[in-house]
């Protein structure tokens, strides 16, 4: 069976990477309808890499990585994008397991998973069943199955136990229309920001399994510490601005963990996009 998903795939010099990315989404138990690749200014092989693995190559100039997403979602004819970095992988029933959360959830705009890290082909975190338990503790608002969470809302008490992030995360096409697309100007926690706009709008699904493995390694975009630190003070000062484009309390939940403790905030959001591992 083929599902009507478009695989999502920014890359900017990923030829380390980019074909076991891709290997993951070929190898998967329930198969998609296209794979783009965004070539995001390579000078190596990237997109020969992707070329032959079947996948569209979208060339862009280098402008950002918010810049390639959204040339690739504009490129989608399916009725449901995933999103997956360049340098991550799949498990084999990710989508699967995924779809099948989107179907017993239909009017879900996102549906989302867990996240391992790895690092030179050993796992160095991955969430657990225990975790996930704690993430949840004294939440109301959630709906639980055998194996998935459905929030039909999600306001200040959700924040910031989870926020999905762009390789897990299997969304509905609709939603860009809707919401918008990543911000360009934002050129770190750009998921961040874009996941609070559409968990402003639309119900989110959470598979309670790990089907994703993130690496860690020396040319991680997240790696500039500066760069995020600059650019999720811009973001949390724009949603405070503009509070009626953000789930009800979220802005002032960010802005006092920053007043807090400015690390807290950080580690938080570097374990959204590793594990999903609840603020401690």
């Amino acid at each position: 069976m083929t599902a009507p998903v478009s695989v999502v795939i920014p890359a900017l010099n990923a030829e380390r990477f980019i074909g076991e990315a891709i290997e993951s989404v070929h190898a998967q138990t329930l198969s998609v309808s296209e794979i783009i690749v965004v070539d995001n200014g390579c000078t190596d092989r990237t997109a020969q890499i992707a070329s032959q693995l079947g996948a569209t190559v979208v060339v862009e100039e280098q402008r950002g990585l918010s810049r390639a997403r959204n040339a690739g979602i504009r490129q989608c004819t399916q009725e449901w994008i995933a999103l997956l970095d360049s340098d991550d992988l799949w498990d084999a029933e990710k989508l699967e397991r995924q779809w099948a959360a989107a179907q017993a959830y239909p009017d879900a705009g996102v549906v989302a998973c867990y996240f391992r890290v790895i690092k030179d082909g050993l796992v160095i975190l991955e969430n657990t069943d225990q975790v996930s338990e704690q993430r949840w503790d004294g939440y109301h608002g959630r709906v639980i199955d055998a194996s998935c969470s459905y929030f039909p809302r999600n306001e200040q008490d959700f924040f910031p136990r989870f926020l999905p992030s762009c390789s897990d995360a299997l969304v509905r096409r609709d939603v860009f229309a809707n919401v918008g697309l990543f911000d360009e100007t934002v050129l770190y926690n750009e998921d961040f920001e874009f996941f609070m706009r559409v968990l402003a709008r639309y119900p989110l699904a959470i598979v309670e399994k790990t089907l994703i493995s993130c690496r860690s390694h020396d040319q991680k975009h997240s790696l500039n510490r500066q760069g995020m630190r600059e650019s999720l003070f811009q973001v949390v000062n724009y949603m405070l601005q503009h509070p009626e484009k953000y789930p009800a309390g979220s802005p002032q939940v960010y802005r006092d963990l920053i007043k807090k403790n400015f690390l807290t905030v950080e580690r938080a959001l570097q374990r959204h996009r590793e594990v999903g591992q609840p603020v401690k």
